[in-house]
């Protein structure tokens, strides 16, 4: 009985230090502009996925604003937000999904209204069709992206000219 007590109280002071071990991660923040076509992109997501994928490493994410630019963040369980990303290489993804061609942003929000209004939204007997991928695969595609960045310690400035 006296080693049970002795090996838990090994692990209760273990478990702190090796929690602690969890959260001394260094993280940079990290800056940028999304481009399409030569034009800031607006309203799209860029993720900062780890490669190679390491246990603990988390994605980090952004949402460009109306002049293209973008900052990240990680977020951890708990609804922690850690602005800017861990130290190490990532493949970078943009994504935008937008109406289908011929609609506009404000017809399509009426036509998801008036369905949730008629309370069958997401229904097979849905009217409005789905939204579409504005961003060539060969940067909203995670295994074909070619778009790498690594974070280092400072600030790391990033610029994605989509074609």
């Amino acid at each position: 009985m006296h080693t049970l007590v002795w090996a838990s109280r090994a692990l209760l002071v273990t478990i702190p230090f090796a929690l602690a071990g969890c959260s001394t991660e260094k993280y940079a923040p990290v800056t940028g502009v999304v481009t399409l076509r030569g034009t800031p992109l607006a309203g799209a997501t860029v993720v900062f996925t780890p490669e190679p994928a390491a246990e603990g490493v988390r994605a980090a994410t952004a949402t460009t604003a109306s002049d293209g630019t973008f900052r990240l963040q990680t977020n951890h369980p708990g609804g922690v937000t850690q602005a800017g990303a861990a130290l190490g290489t990532y493949k970078v993804t943009v994504s935008k999904f937008v109406p289908p061609s011929g609609m506009s942003e404000e017809e399509y929000a009426k036509k998801i209204e008036a369905e949730q209004a008629a309370n069958k939204p997401y229904s097979p007997e849905s009217t409005v069709p789905a939204k579409v991928e504005l961003i060539p695969k060969e940067y909203s595609d995670l295994k074909l992206t070619k778009v790498e960045a690594t974070v280092k310690s400072g600030s790391n400035e990033l610029k994605i000219a989509i074609p």
